[in-house]
């Protein structure tokens, strides 16, 4: 249902049955674990400048800080596709980065962790792209800017 105004047209669109499809759930849910996986790898960062185990403290604080970032972010994707808000790009350039990350992995001696980043990449545009989460975001809809 839409509320009008005379000089405006449509004020507010309430989306047609609510209904979020699982692909845009497992999605989020891929973020909010790659997340949760980069506040441990930062926290793990900070365990070891209080044990000692580092060269340079500044470096350790730098890869924690960047780890957290990262997983800000993740947790934003991660909300904004739980909201069936368009942000499929984003997420699928970040999907996107884990096909060198597994590339370098599996140079350096990690080939099952290079293959399970390949297969994580393939599993976040797998469900990002499909058509149900598409059509639930709006993806590809041309609509006049400032919509």
């Amino acid at each position: 249902m839409n509320e009008t105004d005379a000089d405006m047209g449509a004020v507010t669109e309430s989306r047609g049955d609510g209904a979020r499809p699982w692909t845009l759930t497992a999605a989020a849910g891929v973020f909010w674990l790659l997340a949760t996986g980069l506040v441990a790898a930062g926290a793990w960062a900070l365990v070891q400048i209080a044990t000692g185990d580092v060269d340079t403290a500044s470096g350790a604080v730098g890869i924690a800080l960047l780890a957290w970032l990262g997983a800000l972010y993740y947790w934003f994707i991660g909300r904004r596709l739980l909201q069936s808000r368009d942000i499929v790009a984003q997420a699928v350039f970040q999907a996107l980065l884990w096909l060198p990350i597994g590339y370098y992995l599996r140079e350096a001696a990690h080939p099952v962790i290079g293959v399970a980043a390949w297969a994580l990449a393939i599993v976040m545009l797998a469900l990002i792209l499909c058509g149900p989460s598409r059509r639930a975001v709006g993806f590809g809809e041309r609509r006049p800017f400032g919509e």
